[in-house]
């Protein structure tokens, strides 16, 4: 009989207790983080300012002119990421720039002076390295490589236009954002030095002129997909 008696305590101690604490629902599993790794493409817009570092007066000293003007591309890459979060890639872009500009020559020599030099860029390629760090579905990155572009413009004295692909190395800083698992905004700044040319020997045909340098810079929107 005590027995019995200890056993019906018992049920009544645990059903008492767990009446006092009803079971709690589990909390709904944590979503997983954004894997920025794979391969990716996309275009992107904006716009481009050209300074071009060019003879004052074809024969002695240099002053800046610069061309601005929208600017389009396609580009092409792939991410891996590191378990720290750490991303690094690899990126491609080739676009067009609609840029150009005129400038007139001041010399004191009569035949110089009042001429006019045009200048501007077309396409432009460019393939770099990137390193990042991912904070879940936003990927701040970092870039740099190679570039070219082609140069192209004229000279009002002898009438010749002329063209050059000119080579040089490019720095840009960025951010993607992941709208979706498959789709991604960017937005990238870069900059772009192209070196130095014989561009204005060229144009006039007259040799021994001072050389001209050009750099770019950029800012650009786009919308990529990630598979």
């Amino acid at each position: 009989m005590k027995a019995y008696l200890l056993a019906l305590v018992a049920a009544a101690s645990a059903a008492s207790a767990q009446a006092a604490d009803p079971m709690i629902a589990p909390a709904p599993p944590m979503p997983a983080a954004y894997d920025w790794t794979g391969a990716y493409f996309g275009a992107q817009g904006g716009y481009g300012w050209v300074a071009g570092e060019v003879p004052d007066d074809l024969f002695t000293g240099t002053k800046t002119e610069s061309a601005d003007g929208g600017a389009a591309a396609a580009f092409g890459g792939y991410y891996y990421q590191f378990p720290n979060d750490f991303v690094v890639g690899v990126n491609g872009e080739f676009g067009y720039n609609w840029n150009d500009n005129s400038y007139a020559i001041v010399s004191p020599y009569p035949i110089l002076n009042g001429q006019s030099v045009t200048f501007g860029t077309e396409w432009r390629a460019s393939v770099e390295g990137s390193v990042g760090y991912a904070f879940n579905r936003i990927l701040v990155f970092a870039s740099g490589g190679w570039t070219a572009t082609r140069l192209e413009g004229s000279f009002s004295l002898t009438g010749k236009s002329y063209d050059e692909v000119m080579n040089g190395w490019t720095l840009g800083a960025g951010v993607d954002y992941a709208i979706t698992d498959n789709v991604f905004a960017r937005l990238k700044a870069s900059y772009s030095d192209y070196g130095s040319t014989d561009i204005i020997t060229q144009a006039t045909g007259m040799a021994g002129l001072p050389d001209s340098k050009l750099s770019q810079a950029s800012l650009m929107l786009g919308i990529g997909f990630k598979f």
